[in-house]
C-alpha cells in the first residue's frame, strides 16, 4: 500500500475509490493467480487517483471486455466525472487505474466557529 501525503476528500470520492479498489482486489484474488499486488493512492492536480497492480496471469482486455465488476467500477467513477482504465496482457499482470475529480483543499476545513451571531 502506497499513499504518501493523501488527505481526506468528500464522502462520495472516498467511497468510489474504496469500493473500486476493493473490487479490483477481489478480482486479483479470484482470477489473477498473483504472488504480489500493490495499491497506490495519490492526488494529481484536482483528482483523487488509485491504482491496483498485480503480477498475475493477466488477460487480453480487448478480447474479454469489462465483466460486471469492472463495468460497475467504471460506472461508479463515471457518475462522479471520473474514469477507469485497465491495462493487461496475458502473462504480464494487470493494472487497474481510476480517478475522480476532487475540490481543491479548503484551508479552513478544520476550523471551528467560536461564536455564531443570532
Amino acid at each position: 500500500m502506497e499513499a504518501d501525503g493523501i488527505g481526506r476528500f468528500s464522502q462520495d470520492a472516498e467511497a468510489a475509490v474504496y469500493f473500486c479498489t476493493l473490487e479490483a482486489l477481489q478480482n486479483v484474488a479470484k482470477y489473477a493467480g498473483a504472488a504480489g499486488t500493490t495499491v497506490r493512492l495519490s492526488r494529481d492536480d484536482d483528482h483523487l487517483a488509485f491504482e491496483v497492480t498485480d503480477d498475475g496471469v493477466g488477460f487480453d482486455p480487448k478480447a474479454r471486455g469489462y465483466g460486471t465488476g469492472m463495468q460497475g467500477m467504471a460506472d461508479r467513477l463515471a457518475a462522479l466525472g471520473g474514469e477507469l482504465t485497465v491495462t493487461s496482457s496475458p502473462g504480464a499482470g494487470t493494472t487497474v487505474r481510476g480517478r475522480v475529480p476532487v475540490a481543491s483543499p479548503d484551508p479552513h476545513q478544520f476550523a471551528t466557529l467560536s461564536h455564531v451571531p443570532r
